[in-house]
């Protein structure tokens, strides 16, 4: 499968259901409500980060809108979602939790400078 950035096309996932998968991952991050956040992580964070939150069981794969953005991985905890896009000294997190008690605890976890 490939995506169409405005670099041409990149080879995105191997499989269909692999994009299926990102893609209500990312419906279900960037969704309506207040329980969404962004920052750029320090590197400093990134133990933390590896530290609390699962890696998902899915393929890096490029993002769509840069190479410069890639690789995008997904990082999970009970009740928070978490999607680092970039490598690791210029990479930005989206963070997402269940409550807003879950979002607040992925920012102390976290701390970083939050958009949101």
């Amino acid at each position: 499968m490939v995506v169409e950035s405005h670099e041409g096309w990149i080879p995105f996932l191997d499989r269909m259901s692999l994009a299926w998968v990102e893609l209500v991952l990312s419906e279900s991050l960037f969704g309506a409500g207040s329980l969404y956040d962004a920052c750029e992580l320090p590197d400093t964070l990134m133990p933390n980060l590896h530290a609390r939150y699962a890696r998902v069981d899915l393929p890096d794969h490029p993002m769509w809108a840069s190479k410069d953005d890639s690789p995008v991985r997904w990082y999970a905890a009970p009740g928070r979602l978490i999607r680092r896009d970039g490598i690791e000294d210029q990479s930005w997190i989206h963070a997402r939790g269940r409550t807003p008690a879950d979002l607040e605890t992925i920012r102390a976890e976290l701390p970083g400078p939050w958009v949101c």
